[in-house]
């Protein structure tokens, strides 16, 4: 793994919407792009000779902007049938709803969305463009009800250090995956910019070691700052950030495991080293990548200065762009590092041990395979010494779940691709140990129902495997998307609309609203909850959900007591969805998500079987029951028409529901 490659680059154009002060490029041809751009053919050559003899590499498509390219999905395309990662990074601003379809469809992996401050003015003056700011959280909304995994990228200057912190709330609570915190190199239009200062640098850093400890679900990382390698070395020693851990993707990658393909072919170690060291237009990529110079002095570096001396050289090794930006060379010492050499020894990079008394599994050897190769021998080691801690010899599936579960709950780094001449046909995802026996303890009639819409959420996620945390989350009903903010002014407009129902009413109606609102509010690509969206909703009665005939039929063959309500229960589900026409698919979904509901109140009724008694045992428990007459009409309702369709001769019911009723029974009384 000396020299393997993890990472590609691939400035795709020149041309871009935006002129941000940052940005490395020098922008003069960023309307009409350069002569000599790498053509659909060329690149997608490209991608096949990586393929050829890695396809664990992980490819971002950039620029410029590489929106801009009517051939981007053909070249996602392209590279996810070669088994590739394909990823795309972006400012989000050209990022439609239409787009993220076409590039999900087209095997995109995720997006990398570019984020430089909470306050729209100030990103906006960052990116030289008015109104990018509400355009790209409007491409973070369609990434998100599209599935399709996104990262915030946010550089961070001198003046944006401040917002290190609510970036961090922003990124989680917007649903992303990852949060990478670029810290500039000063070369092209950035030259003009002042970096911050070194002490403000380690100041960031060890903010972002601190808040990833704090952090349960989203990955925060650092780019183009080795030092967070030597800050969370410091801060826990058995930090999995590093390579002293097995983190292959630690410090800089720089022509070792990572380089950059200019828009005219191009190979350069990286953006911010500006040193061509050949053209995949003249020869074999593989050629360039393992015969030149410049590689083989980043892979054997022989640093200068403090960064040789440094005990932690191994494990961070500096920016090797700084350097040279100021006019030294490659191997100076970094001058963005405020650390001193303490004279003790250098800190060691993990060596994988042969095999020995600890084996693997088939099933999770081949999962190991699938997970990127800057992560593996980290994975390795701490799944075998999690399972010599328990006891035992033999590492499978459920223990990797286990440790993946712990280290990053349920946000675990994005996996490489299947195998794309694998069967396509559905298959049952793995389920953990704690999540098996979670389902096997409930009534036999609800497994079924629970085990498809656990497994359809799970995918819809992204995730290889159904834990315990994802079933809790489903039984309590949690909205998977967090909502968007509010104005004072709409709150205060849906109180007083709500306040003219009954307050039962208002109770169940509530949530029906806030959802429609912000969906109204996200139609217009809004970020923030308005009145125009509170008086859309009410006046038009939340209308506007479609039925299909097969379940309007459904509909009208259920009793007529539940008609009603099954028709509003599916209708608030398709709006929180976002469906505009209800299948009946659709019904049966909701069917199921409202039996995991049901889970939960049988576990809390502590019911042990299922007769007309429950009622009386759902009276004594909400208060809300006891004297409501309505609820007490609607049980008779229910109870004749169960004993209206019972069977004269055997006294129980009619098939279906006879069938049903008793295996409902039958398992609660083993409860």
């Amino acid at each position: 793994m000396d020299n393997d490659l993890f990472l590609i680059a691939v400035n795709l154009t020149r041309r871009c919407n935006l002129a941000c002060t940052h940005c490395y490029m020098d922008a003069e041809t960023r309307i009409r792009g350069s002569n000599g751009e790498l053509d659909t053919e060329e690149v997608k050559t490209l991608l096949s000779d990586i393929a050829s003899r890695s396809n664990e590499t992980m490819v971002v498509l950039t620029g410029g902007e590489p929106l801009l390219r009517h051939d981007l999905e053909a070249l996602v395309s392209h590279g996810s049938n070669l088994g590739l990662s394909m990823v795309i990074g972006t400012n989000g601003v050209l990022l439609t709803e239409q787009r993220v379809i076409s590039l999900k469809a087209a095997g995109a992996m995720g997006m990398g969305i570019s984020l430089d401050s909470l306050d729209p003015n100030s990103h906006d003056s960052f990116r030289g463009c008015p109104g990018s700011w509400e355009k790209t959280l409007a491409g973070m909304d369609y990434c998100r009800k599209h599935k399709l995994p996104f990262q915030v990228h946010f550089s961070v200057t001198e003046q944006n250090a401040h917002e290190v912190q609510p970036m961090i709330d922003f990124a989680g609570a917007s649903g992303a995956h990852v949060l990478n915190i670029f810290f500039l190199v000063c070369t092209g239009r950035g030259e003009s910019m002042s970096d911050i200062t070194p002490a403000r640098y380690e100041q960031v850093l060890r903010q972002l070691v601190t808040a990833q400890d704090a952090s349960e679900s989203l990955i925060i990382r650092a780019r183009c700052a080795p030092h967070y390698k030597r800050v969370a070395y410091e801060h826990n020693p058995a930090s999995p950030l590093t390579r002293a851990e097995g983190y292959e993707g630690g410090g800089c990658l720089a022509g070792i495991h990572y380089c950059r393909i200019t828009p005219e072919g191009s190979v350069t170690a990286c953006p911010y080293i500006p040193n061509e060291e050949g053209s995949i237009r003249d020869q074999n990529f593989w050629e360039i990548w393992d015969q030149s110079p410049t590689f083989h002095r980043l892979r054997n570096p022989d640093l200068k200065g403090k960064c040789g001396k440094c005990e932690y050289r191994k494990l961070c090794g500096g920016c090797r762009a700084r350097p040279l930006a100021m006019g030294g060379d490659i191997m100076d010492a970094d001058p963005w590092c405020g650390h001193m050499p303490s004279g003790k020894a250098v800190i060691q990079p993990l060596i994988e041990c042969p095999a020995g008394q600890i084996n693997w599994t088939p099933e999770a050897s081949q999962r190991l395979q699938r997970i990127p190769g800057f992560l593996r021998k980290m994975v390795r080691k701490r799944a075998e010494s999690h399972v010599r801690e328990l006891g035992e010899t033999l590492v499978t599936v459920e223990h990797l779940s286990t440790l993946a579960t712990n280290r990053f709950g349920d946000n675990f780094p994005l996996q490489r691709p299947a195998d794309k001449t694998a069967s396509t046909e559905s298959k049952t995802l793995a389920w953990t140990a704690e999540a098996r026996s979670w389902l096997n303890n409930l009534p036999r009639f609800l497994r079924d129902g629970i085990f498809a819409v656990a497994e359809n959420v799970a995918r819809s996620e992204g995730r290889l495997e159904v834990n315990i945390k994802l079933l809790h989350r489903l039984e309590a009903g949690d909205r998977s998307d967090p909502g968007l903010p509010w104005e004072k002014d709409a709150d205060t407009l849906l109180n007083e609309l709500l306040a003219r129902r009954s307050p039962q009413a208002a109770m169940f109606v509530r949530p029906t609203m806030q959802a429609a609102a912000e969906r109204e509010a996200r139609r217009r690509s809004a970020i923030v909850v308005g009145c125009e969206d509170v008086e859309k909703v009410f006046n038009t009665d939340l209308a506007g959900v479609n039925w299909s005939k097969d379940a309007l039929q459904r509909v009208a063959s259920a009793p007529p007591f539940i008609r009603a309500g099954i028709k509003k229960a599916a209708e608030f589900g398709a709006r929180r969805e976002g469906i505009e026409t209800i299948t009946s698919e659709d019904l049966t979904r909701f069917r199921n998500l409202a039996m995991m509901k049901a889970v939960r109140r049988m576990k809390g009724f502590g019911m042990q079987q299922l007769d007309f008694g429950a009622f009386d045992i759902a009276r004594t428990r909400v208060p809300r029951l006891k004297e409501n007459k309505q609820a007490a009409k609607r049980f008779s309702e229910i109870r004749q028409y169960v004993e209206s369709r019972q069977d004269p001769e055997t006294g129980g019911l009619g098939l279906l529901d006879r069938e049903l009723l008793e295996k409902m029974k039958a398992e609660l009384k083993k409860r």
